[in-house]
């Protein structure tokens, strides 16, 4: 059982630096996929350029730079001002022009608002209120009839079926169960994992990640109820195995054989929730 990264390492100057390595190679690696999901739900939920858009927990910027260099108006936003330097001159190599703002996703305000906002692979890393505040924030800054695009990763049950390929084994009989079955069945079986966490390690899986760089891994219907709560009507919300987060090689092995069919088993949520016209 490996260890997790830890939530400080968010915000090192080696974090920074693989950010920027993974910018410069950004159509090479894996966040290949997550620009063109982004971009695929733009295209059909967002008004075209020069619409406004907000990058949501930016870090260096990547959305804010691409959509900028598509011929959006962009802002980024994220409380890591090393990151947001970082963006700068990424902006000043690239040509473009994007607004930068230094704030906590959970309670931030913006001086206009936006037509839509890409929020992707932050919500795991903020707990319930955390949430709950970022949602309401995100519904005051956009306009009316705006969407809010996301995408999170990983999902609550992903330590059964990708942390390794021994825990998922005992679900292997039951594959054939209605997806409801099957979740209700993972769900009780993760109980039994976190009694082995607990005799090994004195604490259950979500206590041991708590302080790490994903402490919050959500489920498709716990994202439903947040946008909904804030007031955002949920118009897309799909789930996926590695088509947007690939699996390493050998990672996942037996889920994506006997699982890839039964929903709790995905590892990615995306979609998009609307802020009604009204």
């Amino acid at each position: 059982m490996t260890s997790e990264p830890k939530f400080d390492d968010l915000y090192s100057p080696s974090y920074v630096q693989r950010q920027l390595e993974k910018f410069r190679n950004r159509h090479n690696n894996h966040w290949k996929a997550h620009l063109e999901l982004a971009a695929s739900l733009a295209n059909r939920f967002a008004p075209p350029p020069p619409a406004r858009m907000l990058d949501l927990g930016c870090s260096i910027g990547t959305f804010a730079l691409e959509f900028a260099l598509k011929g959006y108006e962009t802002v980024g936003l994220d409380m890591d001002e090393k990151s947001l330097d970082q963006g700068e001159r990424l902006a000043r190599e690239l040509g473009v022009e994007p607004s930068w703002i230094s704030s906590d996703a959970a309670e931030f305000s913006l001086d206009a608002p936006v037509d839509f906002v890409v929020c992707f692979d932050l919500l795991e890393h903020l707990f319930d209120d955390q949430i709950k505040g970022m949602l309401r924030c995100v519904y005051n800054s956009l306009r009316p009839g705006g969407v809010f695009l996301f995408h999170t990763f990983p999902t609550r049950y992903d330590h059964v079926f990708y942390r390794n390929n021994v825990f998922s084994l005992p679900l292997i009989p039951f594959r054939g169960l209605p997806p409801s079955v099957f979740a209700r069945l993972t769900r009780a079986y993760s109980v039994l994992i976190d009694l082995l966490y607990l005799s090994r390690r004195g604490k259950t899986w979500m206590s041991i990640i708590r302080d790490t760089v994903h402490p919050n891994p959500l489920s498709k219907e716990r994202v439903s109820v947040f946008c909904e709560e804030a007031g955002l009507n949920v118009e897309l919300l799909e789930m996926g195995l590695d088509s947007v987060n690939p699996l390493r090689p050998g990672q996942g092995d037996v889920a994506k054989r006997h699982f890839s069919h039964q929903p709790v088993a995905m590892r990615s949520v995306w979609g998009v929730a609307r802020r009604p016209k009204n």
